[in-house]
C-alpha cells in the first residue's frame, strides 16, 4: 500500500496509554499506519512526501476548548492595549490609529486595568484629550467594562438610565460602562459589523492559527455581551466549510427551542453564571480583599438555573456553563445534581467553563456527575501567583485557584482552551502554564497538559473516536514541533514552536526545509 505522506524520525505521542511511535503514514485525510524503526519505507512511492520530525514531538492536532472566533477575528483589526501601562500610552496608540483613519470609529481592546499606573479606566474627558474627532470605544481584557469618549456617548446612544452607566457628581455620564450598559454597548457595536467584514477577518487569522498548531476549536459565540448573529454566522460558516479549521459551535443562549431548530447538540459556552475576578463580579463565598463587603454577583437564582439545566437534560443537550467563583460553581453543581436525580442521565458530558475556584467537595461531586471542567491554564500565567491580580482580589485564596493537580488526582477530566481573544491563543503557552504554576502544588505533567488540548478535548466534544489521537483510522490532524517537549526543561516549553500543522491530511502550515519528495 502506497501513501501520500509519511512523518518519520519523530517522538509521535499516540495519546493511548503513553505509547510513542517513530512514524505515521497518511493517505487522504486519515492516518493509516503507525510504527517504529524503518518500517515506513515499505509505504513509500515516488510521490510520497516525507516529513522528517528530527527527533521532535509529534502530537495530535491541538484543540482549543474555549475560543471566541468572531471576537478574535474582529479584534485582530482593533487597537491592542495589552501592553499599555498608563493613560498616556493608551492615548498615543489612539492618536496613531486616528491619524491613520481620521473619520472612522476607533475600537480598542484588551485593556488590563491592573497594569495601569492609574489603576482605573479612563473617563470620557481623559480620552477626549487624546482624540475627539471620531467615536472611541475601549473594552477591558475580559469584556466586562468599557469606556467611550464624548463623541462615543453621542454616537453609540446608550440610554443614560441603563444599569451600569457610571455618572459623576452632576449625574452626567463619565463614559465608563459596566453591567448591562457595557453589554448593550458591546452588542450594538458587534451587531453593526457586517458578515462580509467578519468573513474577511476570520480568513485573515487562519494562517496564525495554523502556525500555532490548531486544528479544531470550540467556538463560543452569541449571547450576553456578544451578538447572536455571530453564532448564526459561525454556524453557516461551519456548514460551508470555507476555512481549514474545524469549529464546534457553542451557542450562548437560553433559547433551547432555537438550539433545537438549528440542529445543534450543545448549548452554552460563556453562559454567565457569574463574572470575573478582575471586575470583582465572580461570585465568591468570602469577601474580596480589596473591596470590603463585596462577594461578586450571581446571574441566576438557584431556581432559574435548576429549571434551565433540567430542560437541557430532558432535551439531550450538552450544556456548558460559565462559572468562575466558588458560589457560581456551587449552584451549577446543585442544578446538575437535581437534574441527574430527575433523569438519571450521566452521558451528556456537561461542562463547567473556567471553574477557577472549586472546593474539594465541588471536585468530588463534579467527578461523580461526569462533569468536565474546561479550563484556561494561561490565566495563571497572566494573573496568578504571589503579587498578582488574583492575590490583590482574593488574598490568600489565590493559592487555591485552578487546582489542576488535585482535580486530576481525583479523576476529574480537564480540557483546556485559551479563551481567545481575552487571552491570546497559544497552545504551547497553555502547556507551559499548566506545568509551571507559580503555586507549585498545582503543577501537572507535560503529558497531562498535552492531554488537555488533544485527547481530553476531543472527548469533551464527543469526537474521541476520530480526533485527539495518533492512531490508525483517525483523522490526520497532526502537529510537528521543533523540540521533544518531554526532553527539555519545563521552563523552556513556551519557546517551543510548531514546524508543521496537518489538518485532515493537508499541510496547512509548514517549514519546507523539513519535507522531501521521494
Amino acid at each position: 500500500m502506497k501513501v501520500d505522506k509519511i512523518i518519520y524520525n519523530g517522538k509521535c505521542q499516540t495519546m493511548k496509554k503513553k505509547a510513542v511511535v517513530d512514524w505515521l503514514a497518511i493517505k487522504g485525510d486519515q492516518i493509516i499506519k503507525t510504527g517504529t524503526g524503518d518500517g515506513y519505507k515499505e509505504y513509500i512511492n515516488k510521490d510520497t512526501l516525507l516529513i522528517d520530525a528530527k527527533g521532535a514531538t509529534v502530537s495530535p492536532g491541538f484543540i482549543d476548548s474555549h475560543f471566541h472566533m468572531v471576537q478574535t477575528a474582529v479584534n485582530s483589526t482593533c487597537v491592542d492595549l495589552t501592553d499599555a501601562t498608563s493613560f498616556d500610552e493608551i492615548g498615543k496608540l489612539i492618536i496613531k490609529e486616528g491619524n491613520r483613519n481620521p473619520e472612522s470609529e476607533i475600537h480598542c481592546i484588551r485593556l488590563d486595568v491592573s497594569k495601569l499606573k492609574e489603576h482605573r479606566f479612563p473617563n470620557r474627558h481623559e480620552i477626549d484629550k487624546y482624540w475627539d474627532r471620531s467615536p472611541i470605544w475601549i473594552n477591558s481584557i475580559e469584556y466586562q467594562m468599557s469606556a467611550v469618549n464624548t463623541y462615543g456617548i453621542l454616537f453609540y446612544k446608550i440610554p443614560f438610565n441603563t444599569v451600569g452607566v457610571l455618572c459623576d457628581e452632576k449625574q452626567m455620564p463619565t463614559g465608563v460602562f459596566t453591567a448591562s450598559a457595557n453589554a448593550k454597548l458591546r452588542s450594538n457595536i458587534l451587531n453593526s459589523i457586517s458578515d462580509f467584514y467578519k468573513q474577511n477577518a476570520i480568513e485573515s487569522i487562519m494562517g496564525d492559527l495554523a502556525e500555532k498548531g490548531l486544528t479544531t476549536i470550540n467556538a463560543v459565540e452569541g449571547g450576553y455581551m456578544f451578538s447572536d448573529r455571530d453564532a448564526e454566522f459561525i454556524n453557516a460558516l461551519i456548514n460551508r466549510k470555507e476555512v481549514y479549521l474545524d469549529m464546534e459551535l457553542f451557542f450562548q443562549t437560553l433559547d433551547i427551542n432555537r438550539i433545537i431548530e438549528m440542529g445543534l447538540k450543545r448549548i452554552g459556552g460563556c453562559l454567565y453564571v457569574d463574572g470575573t475576578f478582575g471586575m470583582r463580579t465572580a461570585a465568591i463565598s468570602f469577601e474580596y480583599k480589596d473591596a470590603k463587603g463585596e462577594h461578586g454577583i450571581l446571574r441566576f437564582t438557584q431556581e432559574k438555573l435548576n429549571s434551565f439545566v433540567e430542560e437541557c437534560y430532558k432535551r439531550g443537550l450538552q450544556l456548558a456553563l460559565y462559572t468562575i467563583g466558588d458560589r457560581a460553581i456551587d449552584i451549577a453543581i446543585k442544578a446538575h445534581e437535581r437534574a441527574v436525580d430527575l433523569t438519571g442521565n450521566l452521558s451528556l458530558r456537561h461542562r463547567l467553563e473556567h471553574g477557577e475556584l472549586p472546593s474539594k467537595e465541588h471536585i468530588k461531586k463534579a467527578k461523580d456527575l461526569g462533569l468536565i471542567f474546561s479550563v484556561q491554564p494561561t490565566y495563571e500565567y497572566y494573573w496568578g501567583g504571589k503579587g498578582s491580580m488574583y492575590e490583590e482580589r482574593l488574598g490568600d485564596y489565590y493559592m487555591e485557584t485552578n487546582p489542576f493537580r488535585y482535580m486530576l488526582d481525583q479523576g476529574l477530566l480537564l480540557c483546556a482552551g485559551s479563551d481567545s481573544d481575552v487571552i491570546p491563543c497559544d497552545p504551547m503557552l497553555c502547556i507551559f502554564s499548566a506545568v509551571n504554576r507559580k503555586v507549585k502544588k498545582h503543577n501537572i505533567s507535560v503529558y497531562e497538559a498535552l492531554e488537555m488540548i488533544t485527547s481530553n478535548a476531543a472527548y469533551a466534544i464527543f469526537q474521541e473516536d476520530k480526533k485527539g489521537y495518533l492512531e490508525e483510522g483517525y483523522l490526520a490532524d497532526i502537529v510537528v514541533l521543533n523540540k521533544d517537549i518531554f526532553d527539555i526543561k519545563a521552563e523552556d516549553l513556551k519557546e517551543v514552536k510548531v514546524v508543521a500543522t496537518i489538518k485532515s491530511g493537508k499541510i496547512v502550515y509548514g517549514d519546507s526545509d523539513n519535507y522531501a519528495k521521494c
